[in-house]
């Protein structure tokens, strides 16, 4: 925990840092610092920060008010408390012992499981009032404020368990009549009580307590109390001595086994367990995954974590080896039963009734018989069953938790410490600290299959060892002796749910392994059924109720998706063997998908299609693959152009351009529609990149080949692209080409390919400093844009019309534009057009004197201009961080910054905007002055050698001026 900084939820909203307490501006704040601070070091949705900030009074051009918003929070925290924007909303970057309810929660974690009230108390010590007490009326807070809440009442309740159990009986009446006056519809705390005024020598009394409840119960809900608070009101009248101490179960002769080594990455996934296995309303709780992805682990740790709240114990029954379940059992727990019901009665003897859980390990062989498991629960009402399977029970009480593989982090820290157990002098450094990732990554996340690929790591640099997980089934085998035998290989522990299916279910389950990424319904229909086999979905329900090798799940947009772990997929290949009419079949639906979807992508429903399209990327790369190796280059070349014309999110521009490249040369020279296409694509993206030769070649063979054509709609596309090209390096033919390209748009009529052309003309002028022509073509672009409904080019023309306003001065325009075209870009759901609008906004900030929410402008469009290869723009954020750095008195910072744009620069081959670098030179005239000459040169050198990682990684960062004002004259 970093010192000095604390955030305060329990009570009213506190936020601490070294320099002392931050104070809010206004209301607005507080509740995104609130919405924040809730979810934090986690990224929440704009949608729900625009939710918490203005509830149902939602303004016009949201996403700009809310970036107003988080950028006056970030001037009010500094960096100490950095909130980051991210490709899906904003994150507050804390560490989680920060907040004080993240401390509570872990406190009384470790006091449930030590059965300690002195734990419970320091939790409770946390807490200064209500939580979030001066949000209790807001909706965003409700649902934190219950579950906190909740668990204070739980923490009390425990404190006062224990206590009782100490003899403290008498003590404790005065505060338990308080607390079942304040909350009377908690029958444990007015069980607490009663029991507290029995062993006080008040037994009417605490018939009375009773009879005041039923009363309440009855009045209030028409409920007669719980059957534990009618057993104490039974167990009082007949004065049963089993309430004079508390009293021990005896199921502990079955204890949990305790894991060999720590448990790595699961803090979350165990703390939703323990809350599950806490609820009244779950008597049986699964854990459910495939084999190796740690079921069994996570069932032990959250057994040992929720022990105190089980008087009755909590057991552990291995079912690999059973036989009959309930006999299995049964001997395992030291109780002589032979039926389910028999097994049930002895449980609930042993525990004389007291809360107990079973924790029943590896069900999956029993699932016939899981009707077994209702029984017991029907005849130990006290019981909990905490069960681990490769496929859920489908019982009506089942509550089915699914356990997924590691994170990426997770996983990687997990390996790291698994190979520092066999050497401990190692250390993940340089190459090895890169290839970590990817290994794990090869594993899907696997616990077991990092933790087998982890003792390889003894022999093997971790280079081979990662050449060698391309068979990995072969390769992770033989781990560790004192492991159950279906865990010591990879490939034995899919078997066992392999062998569990039916021939039919094998077989529709390895043609599934044709996907990669997984498979939609439609795909999946398309592709793998066949007309003489039982229906689909019987098979697939099948497939998922007897294993876990496959998972039906919603994507993106809503529309359900089967999946599959690639090691679960390259062993269902292997089983289903060659099929060359299945891969083809794959390879024509992915072909045919592709298209259709960039073509839709066009459209006002562009996030949705670009979502898709993000979901099969890895279907799109098979298919590509398959197509090409198969001779059908010309089929792989359309995969390969239709992907580029609608690049999603995630996808590398270098990558699809790879595609272009040899779906070209495999195709040839003869010029086509096809070919032209491609090659105008490939450019484009090496535009995007800032590869302008690259770019100019490609272009310059897209145009030539449009001309042989007489494709003029195409040649129009391509001098505008050229001319674009031109623009961003400064070359003398940047108004020729776009001027060229305006005149066939004209002459074509289409509105947006001629308001493309005109917008690429403005920058031009630009350049030139003809800046009322500049203003001019983006004023007849835009209008063009509207007309053709085009809300993608809207945006294009408004950030142009913008960054010219500020660029002159007519700041409140610029900020009505830039505004307008942010949040158009984020309504659609193209973040790789959000760059241009967001460092614009950011020069605009800088422009008004909002030093430090330009530097976090800057920073973010850094970060997704890095993400998306966009090396033009990584050198102008640079520049501008130089600039905010210089005015915020960071004159170090500010020269290595400007050194690295500046070297940036040159490497791409293209200069700045002269617009910016008069703002940028205007602002390191005063560094300049405060260094000297010498030093500013030798600490703009070290910035010219610098990457523009290294460079901000350098940088301070810190903010202590508003003179950015200067800018604006």
């Amino acid at each position: 925990m970093t010192p000095g900084i604390e955030v305060r939820l329990l009570g009213p909203l506190e936020v601490v840092v070294p320099a002392g307490r931050v104070e809010f501006e206004g209301v607005k704040q507080r509740r995104l610092f609130a919405a924040l601070a809730l979810r934090a070091p986690e990224i929440v949705s704009v949608d729900a920060l625009v939710e918490a900030v203005w509830a149902d009074a939602v303004p016009d051009g949201r996403d700009q008010a809310l970036q107003k918003q988080v950028s006056r929070l970030r001037a009010r925290l500094g960096d100490q408390l950095p909130v980051r924007r991210r490709a899906a909303g904003y994150a507050l970057e804390i560490e989680r012992e920060a907040i004080d309810s993240r401390r509570f929660e872990r406190l009384l974690d470790r006091a449930r499981a030590e059965q300690s009230a002195d734990e419970l108390a320091a939790a409770l010590a946390l807490w200064r009032g209500p939580a979030l007490a001066d949000h209790r009326f807001d909706e965003f807070a409700q649902g934190e404020i219950a579950r906190l809440e909740e668990l204070r009442l739980e923490a009390i309740e425990e404190r006062l368990t224990i206590e009782l159990a100490r003899g403290q009986a008498a003590d404790l009446v005065g505060e338990l009549r308080s607390l079942v006056a304040e909350h009377p519809l908690r029958e444990r705390l007015r069980g607490s009580l009663m029991l507290a005024l029995y062993r006080a020598g008040r037994q009417a009394d605490a018939l009375e307590v009773m009879r005041d409840g039923r009363r309440l119960l009855v009045e209030e809900l028409g409920l007669e109390p719980g059957p534990e608070l009618r057993r104490l009101e039974t167990m009082i009248l007949a004065q049963d001595p089993a309430l004079d101490a508390d009293v021990k179960a005896d199921v502990l002769d079955a204890p949990l086994p305790v894991p060999a080594n720590a448990t790595i990455g699961r803090e979350g996934e165990l703390a939703e367990i323990g809350a599950l296995l806490l609820r009244a309303d779950v008597r049986l709780l699964t854990l459910v995954g495939t084999g190796g992805v740690g079921k069994t682990r996570l069932a032990l740790e959250a057994g040992r974590a929720v022990a105190g709240r089980f008087p009755g114990g909590v057991a552990y029954v291995d079912l690999e080896e059973a036989g009959a379940l309930a006999p299995a059992a049964a001997a395992a727990l030291g109780v002589v039963a032979e039926t389910p019901a028999e097994l049930g009665e002895r449980l609930a003897r042993v525990t004389r009734s007291a809360g107990a859980l079973l924790v029943l390990d590896g069900f999956e062989r029993f699932l016939a018989d899981a009707a077994e498991v209702a029984q017991v629960l029907a005849a130990a009402p006290n019981l909990t069953v905490l069960a681990t399977s490769r496929a859920p029970l489908r019982l009506t009480a089942e509550h089915a938790y699914r356990v997924q593989p590691l994170a990426a982090s997770n996983a990687a820290a997990l390996f790291n410490a698994r190979v520092r157990a066999l050497r401990p002098e190692w250390a993940p450094i340089g190459e090895d600290g890169d290839v970590v990732p990817e290994i794990c990554a090869r594993l899907d996340g696997l616990p077991l299959a990092i933790e087998l690929a982890a003792d390889r790591a003894r022999l093997l640099p971790l280079q081979a060892l990662l050449q060698r997980l391309d068979r990995r089934l072969e390769f992770l085998s033989s781990g560790p002796r004192d492991l159950p035998a279906r865990q010591q290989s990879l490939r034995v522990t899919l078997e066992w749910s392999w062998e569990a299916l039916t021939p039919p279910q094998r077989r529709l389950l390895g043609r599934l392994g044709v996907f990669e990424g997984g498979a939609s319904l439609e795909a999946f229909h398309a592709i793998c059924t066949e007309p003489d086999e039982p229906p689909a979905e019987l098979l697939l329900a099948g497939i998922m109720a007897r294993s876990s090798l496959m998972v039906l799940d919603a994507s993106a947009d809503g529309q359900p998706r089967l999946s599959m772990l690639d090691t679960v997929r390259e062993f269902a290949a292997e089983q289903l063997g060659p099929d060359e009419g299945l891969r083809q079949r794959h390879a024509a639906y992915f072909l045919e998908y592709a298209e259709r979807a960039a073509e839709r992508a066009t459209l006002a429903d562009r996030r949705v299609w670009l979502s898709r399209l993000a979901a099969e990327r890895g279907n799109l790369r098979v298919a590509f693959e398959r197509l090409l190796g198969a001779g059908a280059a010309e089929d792989a070349l359309r995969i390969a152009t239709a992907f580029a014309r609608a690049l999603p999110w995630d996808a590398h521009a270098h990558e699809v351009r790879g595609w272009l490249e040899r779906a070209l040369a495999a195709v040839g020279p003869e010029p086509s529609a096809l070919r032209t296409t491609a090659l105008y694509f490939d450019g484009e993206l090496a535009l995007s990149q800032a590869r302008f030769t690259a770019a100019e070649t490609a272009l310059a063979a897209a145009l030539a080949a449009a001309r042989e054509l007489a494709d003029e709609r195409l040649e129009a596309a391509v001098l505008t692209a050229l001319g674009r090209c031109a623009v961003l390096t400064a070359a003398a033919s940047a108004t020729e080409r776009c001027e060229g390209a305006v005149a066939i748009a004209r002459r074509i009529g289409t509105p947006g390919l001629l308001a493309d052309a005109l917008l690429a003309a403005a920058g031009a002028c630009e350049r030139s400093h003809d800046w009322q022509r500049a203003g001019e073509l983006a004023d007849e672009a835009l209008a063009l844009y509207r007309e053709a409904d085009d809300p993608y080019g809207v945006a294009a023309a408004l950030a142009e019309q913008g960054f010219y306003d500020m660029v002159h001065g007519r700041l409140e325009r610029s900020e009505l534009r830039l505004g307008e075209a942010v949040a158009l870009r984020r309504r659609l759901g193209d973040d790789r057009q959000l760059v241009e609008p967001m460092i614009d906004n950011a020069w605009l900030d800088l422009a008004r004197g909002s030093g430090e929410p330009a530097r976090h402008g800057f920073l973010d469009c850094l970060s997704l201009a890095g993400h998306v290869g966009d090396q033009f723009n990584v050198a102008e954020a640079l520049a501008g961080l130089s600039a905010q750095a210089a005015l915020d008195g960071r004159h170090v910072d500010a020269a290595r910054l400007a050194g690295a744009s500046a070297a940036l620069h040159e490497r791409i081959g293209a200069p700045p905007w002269e617009s910016v670098s008069a703002i940028q030179d205007r602002a390191l005239a005063a560094t300049q002055g405060a260094l000297g000459a010498d030093a500013f040169a030798a600490y703009y050198g070290e910035g010219r050698r610098l990457s523009p990682d290294q460079a901000i990684a350098r940088s301070s960062g810190s903010a202590r001026t508003s003179a950015a004002a200067q800018l604006a004259r």
